[in-house]
């Protein structure tokens, strides 16, 4: 635990083009996609400032002071766009955490362990997974379901479990998880 009660849990799939976020708090839980457009090669103030407009349209989503699970960096991938990809990651962790969230990264692999009790599930075997377990949610895509999963993660750290019961080869996902500490 973390010392103080967080009251809203969010997940946080982060993309340049569609991140997913899932909030479960005092509401009713919900999840959505926040979008955007760019090109690889526009001029480099072009990227800054959207990068910029998604770190402002993420943080505004999120009440300050929230547990946030982000989803951590896939430093195996090396897709297109990785630079731009990673700072949208760090402005992000540092907005969030200047605004009092509280910030856990969680690999992909945790991600997909804890939905399907397989580290190596691919997008769709979560998205499925996601949709049965969490029906009550308006889950509408792979972003989505990532938020939501991950979300959930934060949630049974909490000691507030959204998806009881698990199977002991999901919950083996949270074996490494270590929530951060006050500084």
């Amino acid at each position: 635990m973390t010392g103080r009660e967080h009251a809203d849990i969010v997940g946080l799939d982060l993309s340049l083009t569609s991140t997913g976020i899932a909030v479960i708090g005092t509401g009713r839980p919900w999840c959505a996609t926040i979008e955007s457009s760019g090109k690889a090669d526009a001029p480099w103030e072009s990227r800054y400032r959207r990068l910029g407009d998604l770190v402002l349209r993420v943080r505004a989503a999120i009440t300050p002071g929230a547990f946030v699970v982000l989803e951590a960096p896939a430093y195996s991938r090396t897709t297109g766009s990785q630079h731009d990809r990673s700072g949208l990651w760090w402005m992000v962790h540092d907005r969030l955490v200047g605004s009092g969230c509280t910030v856990l990264p969680v690999g992909p692999n945790l991600r997909a362990k804890y939905a399907t009790g397989k580290g190596n599930a691919g997008k769709d075997a979560v998205l499925a997974a996601a949709v049965r377990r969490y029906a009550d949610i308006a889950i509408t895509g792979n972003d989505t379901a990532d938020a939501v999963v991950l979300a959930a993660i934060g949630c049974r750290l909490l000691g507030r479990p959204i998806d009881d019961p698990m199977p002991k080869t999901h919950l083996a996902a949270l074996d490494t998880i270590r929530i951060p500490t006050e500084a």
